[in-house]
């Protein structure tokens, strides 16, 4: 199995005609990158990025850690782990 660098949460709303995902995304840099999409649609220029060296990480401390441990319970959870 290939390492993940995505994951994806579907909203609670199930009963919605129009639902969103949140999408985790492992930049290949370290950081990270958070979306809300439509479901099942790109995050291409619909993202937030947060660094983990200077940026967020100096400015709004345990962020990414907070970030990096959403990503591994929605890894966790989709059974994506090794």
């Amino acid at each position: 199995m290939d390492k993940v660098t995505e994951v994806r949460y579907l909203t609670d709303d199930r009963d919605f005609k129009d639902r969103n995902e949140l999408v985790i995304t492992l930049g290949g840099n370290g950081d990270w990158y958070l979306a809300v999409v439509p479901e099942g649609q790109g995050t291409i220029g619909r993202g937030v990025r947060i660094c983990t060296s200077g940026g967020a990480s100096s400015s709004v401390p345990g962020l990414a850690v907070a970030i990096a441990n959403a990503f591994r319970a929605l890894v966790k959870a989709n059974g994506d782990e090794k």
